[in-house]
């Protein structure tokens, strides 16, 4: 995979956050922010597939996404994580 440079503002407390972490973990800032993009992406994405299945479900007429099924999906990506 390609990767490319990017440049964004940040608040300054949040970057002397983000290397104070970088350093107790021995760990590069760029390591870390990407670890978060990754992290932001997974979970977003999940949830706009899971809003599209209930839209859907709800345009045929259907039952959309049960709460048990979201939390199940949540708990796994919890234990998985932890792991």
């Amino acid at each position: 995979m390609s990767k490319e440079s990017i440049g964004f503002r940040i608040e300054s407390e949040k970057r002397v956050a983000l290397d104070e972490l970088a350093q107790v973990m021995h760990r590069d800032r760029t390591t870390l922010i990407n670890e978060a993009i990754d992290a932001y992406l997974d979970l977003h994405h999940w949830q706009v597939e899971i809003i599209k299945r209930s839209q859907a479900a709800a345009n045929a007429g259907e039952a959309g996404v049960e709460h048990a099924e979201v939390f199940r999906n949540l708990r796994a990506r919890l234990l998985e994580k932890m792991h």
